[in-house]
């Protein structure tokens, strides 16, 4: 039975948007140093918390979610010196048993950068915080970031865009939509993050805005592969005009990426 320590810790985590996976021995057999119903909170980094026996095998689970951060339910069966590995995981522990351990995902942050906080980086911002998505609004005007409503955004950010990219976080679970004031930033945003890692880039305006800024981009030496990931004009075409229209249509890509690619 884990401790109320446990399980304040795990909403901790969860409600500042780290990742975190929840690892559980739900079999052993023979000689184990692992008790069935252990569980063990394992962010991607710092302090774990909870018990799975120590030793070896505690180790190796810790080390097995922050190198592959699996994205779906694991079930490994650890060899603890049974010498009957068949499909176990073998390691130097000679206990003589062997336990299975659950690995179940309880957050993996989706956070989404919305450069530019006009109207419709609010609406979509408020939409995307409803649909569980980490909001940060970023914007070159400080009276704008000042009178945002707490609805929509979770983080929000001063930048002149100049160094935009110091202000995000690349990675696989990195969302990104451009749509800065009057779009006099947008291709200089783009510059910096179409090389980065990243899940979504997606860029508000219309067709012939679009393709002069491809063709600068082409100019400027960046591979077509590359161009042909960003998302614009963003958005599915649904005859969107108003700002909440807008930023449905460019949430249902969004969500149309997370859920079948």
């Amino acid at each position: 039975m884990q401790s109320n320590e446990y399980y304040q810790k795990l909403l901790e985590l969860t409600t500042t948007n780290q990742a975190l996976w929840q690892a559980s021995i739900i079999h052993t057999d023979g000689s184990s140093p692992a008790r069935l119903g252990m569980k063990m909170l394992i962010p991607l980094s710092g302090a774990f918390y909870g018990n799975l026996g120590g030793g070896e095998m505690e180790h190796k689970i810790i080390e097995y979610v922050r190198q592959n951060q699996p994205a779906e339910p694991q079930l490994i069966t650890y060899d603890l010196g049974s010498g009957l590995l068949g499909e176990k995981t073998s390691t130097s522990m000679i206990c003589g048993g062997s336990a299975t351990v659950f690995i179940d995902v309880l957050h993996i942050p989706n956070n989404l950068y919305i450069i530019g906080a006009g109207h419709c980086g609010k609406a979509l911002g408020q939409l995307a915080k409803l649909s569980g998505f980490w909001v940060h609004l970023i914007d070159n005007r400080e009276n704008i970031l000042a009178e945002l409503p707490a609805a929509c955004f979770h983080q929000k950010k001063y930048s002149d865009f100049s160094q935009i990219s110091r202000e995000l976080t690349f990675g696989p679970h990195t969302w990104i939509v451009i749509m800065t004031h009057g779009h006099v930033h947008d291709q200089q945003v783009l510059q910096q993050c179409l090389r980065q890692e990243y899940r979504y880039l997606g860029m508000m305006g219309s067709q012939h805005k679009v393709a002069e800024t491809f063709a600068v981009l082409r100019k400027q030496g960046f591979d077509e592969a590359d161009i042909q990931k960003i998302h614009a004009p963003i958005g599915i075409k649904i005859g969107s005009q108003q700002p909440y229209e807008i930023a449905i249509s460019i949430m249902a890509e969004i969500i149309c990426e997370l859920r079948t690619k």
